[in-house]
């Protein structure tokens, strides 16, 4: 936002904050349905499964009153498909790549969180490692108060680790309890 005009002048910090308050206004003038519909409608067919997942997880977001998406992703890409349908909601993106967290807030409406553990080897550990991402996800996006408790997030997550297998969706709840994250099995809202 800063130019020439703006950072040389006499109020270079109240025309920054008076360009984001136009922004912030901007944004809250959207009507978030219709703008789906129409984005959704000129998206050529047949869709990549990654980008249908995108499309319904906004949808299920829209229908769920949901506050928040949580996408498990290796590239990003998954996260950046989200973004193009415009969801009202933010969209937490839980990454390993340090590369991808960066890169991810390029995209509108994305809070990238780098998780630090490393993969598990053992195939059987598959979901017990995508559940502890997930609540990795929900205590830092809690933390950081982008949601509530007690509010329902929608999840996207591959059927595998590694690029190009995102095809589940999952509807959550965030425990009323932050404490109960750590114990109770992630299941439906």
């Amino acid at each position: 936002m800063l130019s020439g005009e703006t950072a040389k002048g006499s109020y270079p910090i109240q025309s920054v904050l008076m360009m984001a308050e136009t922004c912030y206004l901007a944004e809250s003038a959207i009507c978030y349905p219709p703008l789906y519909d129409e984005l959704r409608a000129v998206t050529p067919r047949p869709t990549e499964t990654a980008e249908t997942v995108a499309m319904a997880a906004v949808a299920a977001a829209q229908e769920q009153g949901a506050s928040a998406i949580l996408v498990l992703s290796t590239s990003g890409n998954t996260a950046r498909l989200v973004s193009k349908y415009r969801p009202s909601v933010p969209i937490i993106t839980i990454t390993r790549n340090q590369q991808t967290a960066r890169q991810i807030h390029l995209h509108r409406g994305c809070y990238p969180f780098w998780y630090p553990e490393p993969r598990g080897i053992e195939g059987a550990q598959w979901q017990r490692d995508v559940d502890n991402r997930i609540r990795f996800g929900l205590r830092s996006a809690l933390k950081l108060k982008i949601i509530k408790t007690g509010t329902t997030v929608i999840a996207i997550q591959g059927w595998k680790g590694g690029l190009g297998h995102t095809n589940t969706l999952r509807v959550l709840s965030v425990p009323t309890d932050p404490a109960d994250l750590e114990s109770v099995p992630l299941g439906g809202a």
